[in-house]
């Protein structure tokens, strides 16, 4: 039957992800045990199959189905878990088009997802985003990008890195970077600016939330107007550069971040 080619092989996966695929063929097969002990069938989820690589050499891979991109999605945090699930049923819907049209999926050439495939993906995207509080011009750059990628549809944003519409932004470790804020282990210290950011009264507009992907994580992050990187700075220089900031941890306790400061007068 055409259903059971509705299937994505794990080395797709593993691009959607942004992991090696020979670590989501542990992932999965790891998965199947944990499927094996509560007596769920794995093979509603995971089909394993093999593929000849470039050297002609049969490897080992998995065809997933959309129980088991479900089942992945879960597994996965933050916006990269997001961004998958996004993905994969923009592929889904990809594939119930081509086989509504009768048009052969394999060997034919590669086309682009449906709109409506790509207008639901946009959804789930923003609609994540705005729940963890990105700031809307990054929104709308994700958002860009996605429509770009999956159906060449240019809307002409800007980039994040174009800095008259989207002006240079900090996070914790740049501001120590530039102050010359340091530990004593020679390592910006980002935990000593996030200590004195504490102590200061902003606004909130001065405070971005921009997703971020980095080793093929993606979350999101908190960043800084230039004005806080001012009031960074200016903060030093009333307290004479101290070399014990005080701040509150996540718990309510009281700690101390020991500060070397390169490159101050």
């Amino acid at each position: 039957m055409k259903s059971l080619n509705q299937t994505l092989d794990s080395r797709e996966v593993a691009e959607m992800v942004g992991k090696q695929h020979k670590n989501v063929v542990r992932d999965i097969r790891v998965y199947i045990e944990e499927l094996n002990e509560l007596k769920i069938e794995p093979v509603d989820f995971f089909k394993e199959s093999t593929y000849t690589d470039g050297k002609g050499e049969v490897r080992p891979c998995f065809l997933v189905t959309k129980k088991g991109c479900e089942f992945i999605a879960h597994k996965l945090t933050g916006i990269k878990g997001t961004e998958f699930t996004a993905r994969y049923i923009n592929r889904f819907h990809d594939m119930e088009d081509t086989i509504r049209e009768g048009i052969p999926q394999r060997g034919s050439t590669p086309k682009r997802p449906a709109l409506s495939s790509v207008n639901m993906a946009a959804k789930i995207m923003k609609d994540s985003y705005k729940e963890a509080g990105v700031d809307s011009k990054f929104i709308a750059v994700a958002v860009n990008n996605l429509y770009k990628n999956e159906a060449g549809i240019d809307f002409g944003i800007p980039l994040i890195t174009d800095k008259v519409d989207m002006p240079k932004l900090y996070d914790c470790t740049e501001i120590a970077k530039e102050l010359g804020i340091y530990s004593t282990g020679d390592k910006p210290h980002s935990l000593a600016v996030s200590a004195i950011i504490q102590k200061l009264h902003m606004e909130e507009s001065e405070i971005v939330t921009t997703p971020f992907s980095r080793n093929g994580h993606s979350d999101v992050t908190v960043q800084y107007k230039p004005s806080v990187f001012d009031d960074v700075k200016l903060w030093l220089a009333e307290n004479n550069y101290p070399v014990g900031i005080s701040y509150v941890d996540s718990k309510g306790n009281a700690k101390l971040c020991t500060v070397v400061y390169r490159g101050v007068a």
